[in-house]
């Protein structure tokens, strides 16, 4: 059974992004997809402009894909930009049956329920739908939690809350990085609920890895 990720995303308030950044836009997204193949391997294509969707091979970590595409929008937001930049992201988890060179024109349930998520997200940012409904509703509360968190980090949590998930980059590290002490830098996680968000993935991997066993 070929089970895999499907992310379906949409920038949040595109339209009052300034023309001039459209191209950076889209080359961030780029960038950030990526620089996550090296967590999975995975596939993106852009649709209607500012939407995107991506197929992500190892759907144990397609979550922590969606959450670092979220914060790798949000530490590349221009530092002129009155808004920091976000996406609406619904993850699919399910069967593919047609794999295309084009990926919006594949199919499968992973592609269902991840359209059907983004199209039921309301407000909030981040959906999950499996095809194990046992573990959708663990999820479900825990989901919303996460998204409260993520939807309230800022350009500064982001540029550290990233490479901390990604490369698990030391505090120390990230401090020298940015010219920052490490105590800043530990104060940054702990307001982005760093710890928080490690246990809602590693409760979500060991959900997914268990039922494709």
């Amino acid at each position: 059974m070929n089970i895999k990720g499907v992310i379906t995303g949409d920038v949040i308030n595109s339209t009052a992004i300034r023309v001039d950044w459209k191209k950076q836009l889209i080359d961030s997204i780029q960038d950030v997809a990526d620089e996550l193949t090296i967590l999975t391997p995975l596939e993106i294509e852009f649709f209607r402009g500012d939407s995107f969707q991506l197929v992500v091979d190892k759907p144990e970590e397609a979550l922590k894909v969606a959450i670092l595409l979220r914060a790798g929008l949000k530490r590349k937001t221009p530092p002129e930009s009155k808004n920091i930049w976000d996406a609406r992201i619904a993850l699919g988890v399910g069967e593919i049956s047609y794999t295309s060179d084009k990926v919006v024109i594949s199919d499968g349930e992973a592609f269902h329920f991840s359209g059907w998520g983004l199209d039921e997200i309301g407000k909030q940012k981040l959906t999950i739908r499996t095809r194990w409904e046992n573990v959708n509703e663990e999820l479900k509360v825990s989901t919303a939690f996460a998204d409260d968190i993520i939807s309230d980090w800022t350009n500064s949590q982001a540029q550290v809350i990233y490479p901390t998930l990604l490369y698990q980059t030391s505090q120390k590290d990230i401090a020298i990085e940015y010219n920052k002490t490490a105590q800043n830098i530990s104060k940054l996680l702990g307001t982005a609920k760093e710890n928080l968000i490690r246990m809602y993935l590693e409760r979500y991997s060991t959900l997914i890895t268990r039922n494709l066993i």
